[in-house]
C-alpha cells in the first residue's frame, strides 16, 4: 500500500531545497542576513535528514533479510545501485563539465569517499551518504528490535568518535546516518502516524516557530551560527515537517481515494508527479539553473527570483520527471530481458 504522506514529504523537502535554499547562489540579495541563512541552513539539514529517514523507513518495511526473510542481500544492493548510481554518475560529470564542482571533488563523490575526506562535491555530496546507508541496511534489518537498536547505536557511536578524531568527516553525514538508522530500526514496529486534530497541527506549528525565532533572539550569536546549533534545529525540524506533511496528506487524500473531490484529485496527481521526479530533480537542478542563466540573467534581483522560482523551477520538475521516466523504462526493460 502506497504511503501518500511520504510523497508529500518528498515534495515539500525537494521544493524547499531546489526552489528556495539552492537559489541563494543565483539570487544573491536573498542571502544578505546571516540569521536568515542560518535558519535556512537548519531547515535544509531537516529536509535532507527527513529524506534519509523516509528512505530508511520504507526500505526497512519493504525488505526482510535474515533466516525468515525472503530478500537476497545482493538483489537489494543491485537494485539500489541501479536505481541511483547511473544517474549520479551522469549528474556528477555534468556538474564538473560546467565548472560547478572541481575534478577532485567529483572524483571523491564518484568513489563514495566524500563523506570522509575533502574536497566534497557541492549538492551531490548527499548521494554517497545514502549509498553508505544502503550498505549497512541488510545487516541492521535482519535483527530483532533490541539488536537493531544495539547495532545502530554502536555504528553511530563509532561514526561519532571518528568525527571527533577526524574533522574531514562531514557533519551532515553523521546527521543523516542518525535519521536513517531511526527509520530502519523503527520501520517494523512504529508507523509514525499521528492522531491529531488540525487545530493541534496549527498550534504545534506556531509553538515551534515561536521557539525557533526565540532561540535566534535570546541565544548567543556564536552558538546560533554554529554547525551544532544548525544540526540541533534541523533535528527538531525533521519531526515538525513530518508532522505537518502527515496532516497535509490526510487533508489531500481523504476525498481523493473515493473520487469525491476533483480538485483534490488534481492536487494528489501533482503531488505524485513531483514526488516521482524528486531524485532526478535534486541531481540535475544545478545544471538547469546554469542553463537558464545562460539564456537570460536579469540584473534585477526580484525579476530574477520570479524567473528562477516561478518559471525555471516548474520546467526543471517536468524535465526531471521525463529523465526519471526514461531511465526507469530503460532499467525495467533491461531487467526483464536479463
Amino acid at each position: 500500500m502506497r504511503e501518500y504522506r511520504f510523497d508529500v514529504v518528498r515534495v515539500v523537502c525537494m521544493t524547499y531545497l531546489v526552489a528556495y535554499f539552492h537559489l541563494y547562489g543565483y539570487v544573491y540579495a536573498v542571502n544578505q542576513m546571516a540569521i536568515v541563512y542560518s535558519a535556512s541552513t537548519a531547515m535544509a539539514h531537516a529536509c535532507l535528514g527527513l529524506f534519509t529517514f523516509v528512505s530508511g523507513y520504507l526500505l526497512g518495511r519493504k525488505y526482510c533479510f535474515g533466516q525468515n526473510g525472503n530478500t537476497d542481500v545482493w538483489f537489494f544492493y543491485r537494485k539500489r545501485i541501479l536505481r541511483i548510481v547511473p544517474l549520479f554518475v551522469v549528474a556528477s560529470v555534468v556538474l564538473w563539465l560546467i565548472g560547478f564542482n572541481t575534478a577532485a571533488a567529483t572524483w571523491n563523490g564518484l568513489i563514495c569517499i566524500s563523506p570522509f575526506v575533502d574536497p566534497k562535491p557541492l549538492t551531490l555530496y548527499y548521494i554517497p551518504v545514502i549509498l553508505w546507508c544502503y550498505l549497512v541496511t541488510p545487516f541492521v534489518s535482519r535483527l530483532g528490535l533490541k539488536w537493531r537498536v544495539y547495532c545502530s547505536l554502536s555504528l553511530f557511536g563509532l561514526l561519532l568518535v571518528a568525527r571527533l578524531m577526524f574533522h574531514s568527516i562531514d557533519n551532515r553525514f553523521v546527521f543523516d546516518v542518525l535519521f536513517y538508522f531511526i527509520g530502519v530500526v523503527s520501520a517494523p514496529y512504529f508507523d509514525w502516524k499521528f492522531n491529531f486534530s488540525y487545530g493541534t497541527v496549527v498550534k504545534s506549528s506556531l509553538i515551534f516557530i515561536f521557539m525557533f525565532l526565540a532561540a535566534f533572539v535570546f541565544v548567543d550569536d556564536s552558538f546560533i551560527y554554529s554547525p551544532f546549533c544548525q544540526m540541533l534545529l534541523g533535528a527538531a525540524g525533521v519531526f515538525v515537517i513530518l508532522f505537518i506533511c502527515e496532516a497535509v496528506s490526510r487533508l489531500l487524500f481523504a476525498g481523493h481515494k473515493n473520487g469525491e473531490n476533483g480538485l483534490k484529485t488534481i492536487a494528489c496527481q501533482m503531488v505524485g508527479f513531483v514526488s516521482y521526479a524528486s531524485m532526478a530533480c535534486y541531481m540535475f537542478h544545478r545544471f538547469f539553473y546554469w542553463a537558464a542563466e545562460k539564456m537570460w540573467n536579469p540584473s534585477d534581483t526580484s525579476v530574477k527570483w520570479l524567473f528562477m522560482a516561478g518559471c525555471v523551477y516548474p520546467v526543471i520538475v517536468a524535465l526531471s520527471y521525463v529523465i526519471q521516466k526514461l531511465y526507469d523504462n530503460i532499467l525495467n526493460h533491461n531487467i526483464s530481458s536479463s
